[in-house]
């Protein structure tokens, strides 16, 4: 895997922090929490698209590529949240919250699995 310097780690480190605190004060906090979130967001799925894989490793590769699908989901989690927010009525309840839990699961997955990956080959 490609490191990042520090500052694209501390934006990274920023943008899951703004995250949680996004989703986690949406109910109280309205188009607050929404900003905060979306702003996490982007910030987290930037960095994770600039730190990038260039070996051979298929397992490696297979997992950068499930891990950047959970930042896709986060992503759009986003945009539902926006859209519940703005009251777009496609989206009735907190659908987002459903696509934010498997953005992390698939998040938390690769967290674990690619650092034993990189070990192991």
């Amino acid at each position: 895997m490609n490191e990042l310097n520090n500052t694209e780690n501390a934006i990274f480190r920023i943008g899951a922090v703004l995250m949680v605190l996004g989703a986690g004060v949406s109910l109280f906090a309205g188009w607050w929490a929404v900003a905060l979130f979306t702003l996490g967001v982007v910030m987290f799925s930037a960095m994770q698209l600039r730190a990038g894989y260039d070996g051979k490793n298929f397992v490696v590769q297979r997992l950068r590529r499930q891990q950047l699908f959970g930042a896709a989901v986060l992503v759009l989690s986003a945009v539902a949240m926006i859209a519940q927010q703005s009251g777009y009525h496609l989206l009735r309840h907190n659908e987002w919250v459903v696509l934010l839990l498997i953005g992390a699961v698939i998040q938390f997955y690769t967290a674990i699995r690619i650092p034993n990956a990189l070990r192991e080959g």
